[in-house]
């Protein structure tokens, strides 16, 4: 069982706009024992279209993103880890 959601920005970006994107990520984090309110998805509408743009403006597109990654050994999550390499020099 996986304990992150995890896409790629290009994949948020084609996603970020529509509600299902937020409802399969509140069911993934109920589904982990998470409890969703109402002020964390209005967040989600309103920030992850932004990273998404960000991340599409910069030439991250292929970056992996983990939404709402649990941190080891604790309860805290971090909102997003951004995983992978810089399109021109590869690090």
């Amino acid at each position: 069982m996986s304990s992150t959601y995890r896409l790629s920005a290009r994949s948020l970006g084609d996603v970020a706009t529509a509600d299902l994107s937020f409802s399969a990520l509140r069911h993934h984090l109920i589904y982990q024992g998470v409890g969703v309110g109402p002020g964390e998805a209005a967040s989600w509408r309103g920030s992850l279209p932004v990273l998404a743009r960000d991340l599409a403006d910069a030439g991250l597109d292929q970056v992996e993103v983990l939404l709402e990654h649990r941190l080891p050994l604790s309860s805290k999550r971090a909102d997003v880890v951004l995983a992978g390499v810089h399109p021109r020099t590869r690090r």
